[in-house]
């Protein structure tokens, strides 16, 4: 698909979302020559920056509230059927993690499917993993999540390996099979996004933009394997049990 300009990325709130995981959405906003401008940096750099629009899209529609963690809110500005956000006017669809244990409405995973088949690149944070799961566009994909849901110790029913067993799961902080990319647990999802801007548009101002919100250095390999995480979920969870007795 031909990139529209302005870049048009569409956020798809299926609340309740965290509210870390949006965060990463910044990280583009931050590549916008206006958030350029504003930082007094010189106009060679500037020019380098995007034309970008942003769409907060929910299925209950614009002039609503898309509730998050934390009591916090965001504006919704379209709705799953608005013509703006049809297939083929998004260039990046982004989906932050909500509740893991919700299922998706069949409208919103058909919103998914459509953008992926007309070019989109599809970016999930987090549980927004498990909305791309149950639209099976990650079947037969590399793809990662929460390490905490890939384990042993995952919470009955969310174990994702048993979940979506058709997928290629890898313990990694982000992973990117073609125009779908997956982060892993809440702040990997800026993680990954600093990949995407520095694979998408190379450059100085990427480097800039990544620099001055100082993310993009953590590498995509966890620094322990799998048995070590595993092993301290399951500790962790153990002392949670003792505690609990001994009050």
């Amino acid at each position: 698909m031909a990139p529209n300009s302005p870049v048009h990325i569409g956020v798809l709130i299926v609340p309740p979302v965290q509210l870390l995981d949006i965060s990463p959405v910044d990280l583009f906003a931050m590549m916008t020559k206006s958030y350029l401008s504003a930082c007094k940096l010189p106009d060679p750099l500037i020019a380098q920056g995007l034309d970008l629009k942003i769409t907060w899209i929910s299925f209950s529609g614009p002039n609503t509230l898309g509730k998050l963690t934390a009591d916090a809110s965001i504006a919704i500005n379209a709705g799953l059927d608005d013509p703006s956000v049809a297939p083929g006017k998004l260039d990046v669809l982004v989906i932050p993690g909500p509740d893991p244990g919700f299922i998706p409405k069949e409208e919103e995973l058909g919103f998914v499917r459509a953008h992926l088949a007309k070019g989109a690149d599809v970016l999930t944070i987090c549980s927004g993993v498990f909305v791309a799961g149950y639209a099976g566009i990650l079947d037969g994909k590399r793809a990662t999540a929460p390490r905490s849901l890939l384990g042993p110790g995952a919470p009955k029913g969310m174990n994702l390996r048993e979940k979506f067993a058709d997928v290629k799961w890898e313990e990694k902080r982000w992973s990117n099979d073609g125009t779908i990319w997956t982060a892993g647990g809440i702040t990997n999802g800026q993680d990954m996004a600093a990949a995407y801007i520095r694979q998408r548009w190379p450059g100085v101002a990427a480097e800039t933009v990544l620099r001055m919100a100082d993310v993009g250095e953590r590498a995509q390999e966890y620094s322990t394997g799998s048995t070590v995480n595993n092993a301290w979920w399951v500790m962790n969870i153990a002392r949670a049990w003792v505690g609990g007795l001994v009050r």
